[in-house]
């Protein structure tokens, strides 16, 4: 699976008219996670070595994610070097997770428990994710830490 696709979530994300939602729980009693969200940490983690990871944003990647109101998301990654990686497709929420469906691949479907934790969203254990750490790609789960 590309990094993108799965984000987002790398998401996970170009700003298409959706503005920063508050961190509250909205009328529906979920969290309030529609708006723009920027990675303040993004670690891909081996599931056969959890000694093995890395956090892509310390490595010089950005990664972007918008949530919209109607469901939809869009992620934009991008590494340095490289052109813009940019992906979308829709979300479900419950109160504990969120899966990511990408529009391309539908059968595509990451999924994170979620917690919003002020102006962060927290996404940990995304899987079903894979990841090249220099040797191809292995099961990896990934972790995001998004803030407003």
């Amino acid at each position: 699976m590309r990094l993108a696709g799965k984000l987002v979530l790398a998401g996970v994300i170009g700003s298409i008219g959706a503005g920063c939602g508050s961190d509250s729980t909205g009328a529906n009693g979920l969290p309030n996670i529609v708006g723009t969200w920027h990675a303040s940490s993004a670690v891909v983690t081996s599931v056969a070595n959890p000694a093995t990871s890395s956090n892509l944003i310390a490595l010089g990647a950005s990664l972007q994610v918008v949530f919209n109101a109607n469901l939809t998301y869009t992620s934009t990654v991008t590494i340095p070097g490289q052109a813009a990686d940019v992906s979308n497709g829709t979300y479900v929420e419950t109160a504990t997770t969120l899966s990511l469906h990408d529009a391309v691949n539908p059968t595509d479907i990451v999924t994170f428990s979620m917690a919003v934790n002020g102006a962060a969203l927290v996404l940990t254990g995304g899987s079903p994710f894979t990841f090249d750490f220099g040797a191809g790609d292995v099961p990896a789960r990934f972790d995001l830490t998004l803030v407003h």
